[in-house]
């Protein structure tokens, strides 16, 4: 009966594993290891009731001792305390899997793997629930101080991609902690002139406001790649040493007959080279689309030149070689990098870069 009980509760272990983690896990079969469960929900519980703990209970049904190399965690927020004695036949073990909630809030899933036999063998282990998270504090919601007691939700806005023609907006809150009201003012310094800042110019005590960036690349001269702006802010009259930073790549605009860029090779490594000198590679960029495709807003890496320019058309089915060279300098040591990058009108893929790699003694 014994022995009965022990094979049901492997196939059950057995039947989580391959449903929950597909069919890599058969190699479980071959465990000599046997959980009472394989899986264990904490059900419901608040953030700040910390940490809690189950303590998985096996036997080895095998006929030699066993001893758990290693039991892995997939997530720092969980850990494993297990015996390191060897098991004997027919005696049991403990592994205590502990999940720390901090931070964290919503349904989890996280996985224990065990392995024994030098690794051959794997059982895995689950444990889910669902946190109940705090309530963040002031700092915490808004974590980066300006001045006077006003601190931003953010400090870096990445737009990510932007088609020229069009208007893009990202926002973060800011929130003054201090006992007085506070004037503010946002200014834009240097960069594309294409960033605009919409922020309140003042903000009572306790109060929170939302600063809006926009990238606004309708009319005037194209912008191609990757742009970049830097905000200062001013509180009281006194700047902040934290600048709002923001940044996008400026693509095409998307079309019914886009292009299909394909890049030949898209890294290069030179290897051991000479100081001094020049080394050159042959890179084929080819359109795989209907339409004609846009080279734009090319941009080359310090110590790199390249016979690609802006405005280069490619027609559909055709193809280009390109140039690129690494200049390495006399003073050079160790690693160097350089490259290109570019923009074109292939909506699935419209940021492509080259980069170049070589070694100097």
């Amino acid at each position: 009966m014994a022995d009965r009980k022990r094979i049901g509760r492997w196939l059950v272990c057995m039947a989580v594993a391959l449903i929950g983690s597909g069919a890599a896990w058969a190699q479980n079969s071959t465990s000599t290891l046997v959980f009472d469960t394989c899986e264990w929900d904490f059900g419901t519980f608040r953030e700040e009731e910390g940490k809690v703990s189950h303590t998985f209970t096996f036997t080895n049904t095998g006929r030699y001792p066993v001893v758990i190399e290693q039991v892995k965690a997939d997530c720092g927020c969980t850990a494993v305390n297990y015996d390191r004695a060897p098991i004997r036949p027919d005696s049991t073990g403990t592994i205590e899997v502990v999940f720390d909630p901090d931070r964290f809030a919503g349904r989890f899933t996280k996985g224990v793997t065990v392995f024994s036999d030098g690794g051959r063998n794997r059982n895995l282990l689950k444990v889910t629930g669902t946190v109940i998270g705090r309530p963040l504090t002031t700092e915490e919601r808004y974590p980066f101080p300006l001045a006077d007691g006003v601190r931003a939700e953010a400090m870096h806005e990445a737009f990510g991609y932007v088609e020229s023609g069009t208007v893009k907006s990202m926002a973060f809150g800011i929130v003054n902690t201090g006992r007085k009201a506070v004037t503010l003012s946002f200014a834009v310094s240097g960069g594309t002139g294409r960033l605009h800042v919409a922020a309140p110019q003042r903000l009572a005590a306790g109060e929170e406001g939302m600063v809006t960036l926009t990238y606004d690349l309708r009319g005037g001269q194209p912008l191609y790649g990757m742009i970049s702006d830097r905000v200062e802010v001013t509180i009281d009259g006194r700047r902040s040493e934290l600048p709002v930073t923001a940044n996008a790549i400026a693509i095409e605009p998307t079309d019914s007959m886009a292009a299909v860029c394909e890049v030949s090779p898209v890294s290069h490594d030179f290897g051991l080279v000479e100081e001094g000198d020049d080394y050159t590679v042959q890179v084929r960029i080819a359109n795989r689309g209907r339409g004609t495709m846009r080279i734009r807003g090319v941009q080359v890496r310090r110590g790199t030149t390249a016979t690609l320019a802006d405005g280069v058309t490619v027609e559909a089915g055709r193809s280009v070689k390109v140039a690129v060279t690494l200049h390495v300098s006399e003073e050079a040591y160790g690693r160097v990098s350089g490259g290109l990058s570019f923009v074109v009108n292939d909506p699935a893929r419209p940021f492509r870069e080259i980069r170049l790699t070589a070694e100097t003694d």
